[in-house]
């Protein structure tokens, strides 16, 4: 996991209008918190931490938090829990940060990366990769934690899934997300794409998804017609410019 140095400030100001000048002044306020300590509120320049997660690309980062201020003087290794951004401008509002103890494990959502989705056997076959984790949360010890578990597509057919108990995690690496949960699959043609293929099947029943039930990203699709490039992205899925998704991780208590 990379480690990288973030420099922080004691916060005094509080209340919604004092948070507001703090975040016009170019800071984003944020919390410290782990180990049955006190929490402790400090700031940090927005710019600064925007810029590591968005070089992050969804990775896992070790902060080293020098707090200006603070009783020890020493770094805080800590990790992201959560980070509250914007609806419209995709600007930073408020991060927490939970303390590391490198002896200690944790609970950690690590991202999933899908290999050689461009040359799987059920997608050659005209089926469609689909992909329903972005990321696992496993349990470790934090020098353990890897920066992404891989998966490969390549072998996959079409009917085929990758459930979480068939990942292979490093060693120490145990996972908490549900093992019959599914990773990824190669379905058959999509209905929309068998429609589109059958001429006058506008009337036509074509089955449908039930009302409120999660869709999966589709990661490649069959082409529809000549020059048409694959799926298009699910509608929702795009994320905001510069926006990266904090992991979420949690001590266990002892």
């Amino acid at each position: 996991m990379k480690q990288v140095p973030l420099a922080a400030k004691i916060r005094t100001i509080r209340g919604s209008s004092g948070t507001r000048r703090l975040r016009a002044s170019g800071f984003v306020p944020a919390e410290v918190y782990g180990h049955k300590e006190a929490n402790q509120s400090i700031e940090v320049k927005e710019k600064e931490l925007a810029q590591i997660l968005t070089s992050a690309k969804g990775d896992n980062i070790f902060f080293a938090l020098a707090i200006e201020g603070a009783k020890s003087g020493e770094p805080v290794l800590a990790v992201i829990k959560e980070i509250q951004y914007h609806k419209l401008n995709s600007r930073v509002l408020h991060a927490d940060f939970h303390k590391v103890n490198m002896n200690e494990k944790i609970r950690i959502r690590v991202p999933v990366r899908i290999q050689n989705a461009d040359i799987c056997e059920g997608v050659k076959e005209g089926g469609t990769l689909q992909s329903f984790l972005r990321s696992v949360e496993v349990h470790c010890l934090p020098a353990q934690i890897p920066d992404a578990i891989n998966v490969d597509a390549i072998h996959l057919a079409i009917g085929s899934s990758v459930h979480v108990s068939d990942l292979k995690l490093p060693e120490g690496v145990k996972a908490v997300t549900p093992g019959d949960s599914v990773v990824m699959s190669v379905a058959q043609q999509m209905a929309e794409e068998v429609k589109a293929a059958v001429p006058g099947a506008e009337g036509a029943a074509a089955a449908a998804p039930a009302a409120g039930a999660a869709e999966p990203e589709v990661l490649t699709a069959k082409k529809k017609e000549e020059g048409e490039a694959g799926a298009k992205p699910e509608a929702g899925k795009a994320a905001p410019a510069g926006k990266a998704a904090a992991p979420a991780a949690k001590a266990d208590k002892k």
